[in-house]
């Protein structure tokens, strides 16, 4: 069950598969659905969804442990 798409038709991409809730809390927690308490960065409505994306992006690019609390503090921003 998803979506696959490539809107950006980018060449030579591998598959990848992002797994999460749905539904935010607390709607997922009234239907039964486990969540996590901050909205996760690829909901819509994540406030700071573009900067978590570019810092998760050059992280994964150059990865160094002191930028992870940049990391974590954008994207529990949201």
């Amino acid at each position: 069950m998803g979506i696959f798409h490539n809107a950006l038709l980018l060449d030579h991409t591998e598959r990848t598969i992002v797994t999460g809730p749905f539904r935010p809390a607390p709607r997922s927690l009234l239907s039964g659905e486990a969540s996590i308490a901050p909205k996760p960065p690829w909901f819509v409505t994540h406030t700071a969804a573009a900067r978590t994306g570019r810092l998760l992006t050059e992280f994964a690019a150059n990865p160094r442990w002191r930028d992870l609390p940049v990391l974590f503090a954008s994207a529990l921003r949201g």
